[in-house]
């Protein structure tokens, strides 16, 4: 199967620096989403984003096209989330990364960002972008192996081959968990539903 994005990213290799920023286009708001919901700080989601496109950046003659470029990216994004949240664990006040779940202080614009609202019913509109903003909030109370799968597997509409490999899981391991993430996801939509009437 042919990957355009895999052939950027060779002619990148090549010193066509414009497909590198291709790349960086069409795929800077996937990552920056997924970094958000692991840690619900937009700015740090930020900052982890940019230092995985420069590790991209300077590693780009280590490349090799093994897979799709996507499941090389978000394979990229998961390892440095690993060894960044092992480094802020050990410095104890300085970042939190899992929050009370209620979401109060988050706007959940990236997941709300990633679920447009396009209607002409301005109550229709209203009505989509509260259903998003619970599911924003529903995925911040979901066990973190759960949110990873669903994250790349719906919110990312990846295929369950890749999210398998990106977490290096065997594909029944990403069936299992996403069935239990949307078990789950359905009983907290239903607890915060009853919270919010």
């Amino acid at each position: 199967m042919e990957d355009p994005d895999v052939a950027l990213m060779l002619a990148f290799q090549q010193g066509d620096y414009d497909a590198f920023g291709q790349l960086v286009e069409q795929h800077m708001d996937s990552v920056v989403n997924y970094f958000f919901f692991q840690c619900r700080d937009r700015d740090l989601a930020e900052d982890c984003t940019q230092e995985v496109w420069a590790k991209l950046f300077r590693s780009r003659q280590d490349y090799q096209p093994r897979a799709r470029f996507s499941t090389y990216l978000f394979r990229v994004a998961r390892n440095h989330w690993i060894d960044r949240f092992r480094s802020l664990s050990r410095r104890p006040g300085e970042a939190r990364l899992e929050g009370d779940g209620d979401g109060a202080e988050d706007d959940g614009a990236g997941l709300i960002d990633r679920l447009p609202v396009q209607t002409d019913d301005p109550e229709a509109g209203i009505r989509a972008e509260e259903a998003a903003e619970l599911l924003a909030r529903a995925l911040r109370r979901l066990p973190g192996e759960m949110r990873e799968v669903y994250l790349l597997g719906e919110v990312e509409a990846l295929p369950y081959a890749e999210v398998s490999t990106i977490l290096a899981i065997p594909i029944g391991t990403v069936k299992s968990r996403m069935f239990n993430a949307v078990r789950k996801l359905e009983e907290i939509l239903g607890g915060l539903r009853g919270e919010d009437s």
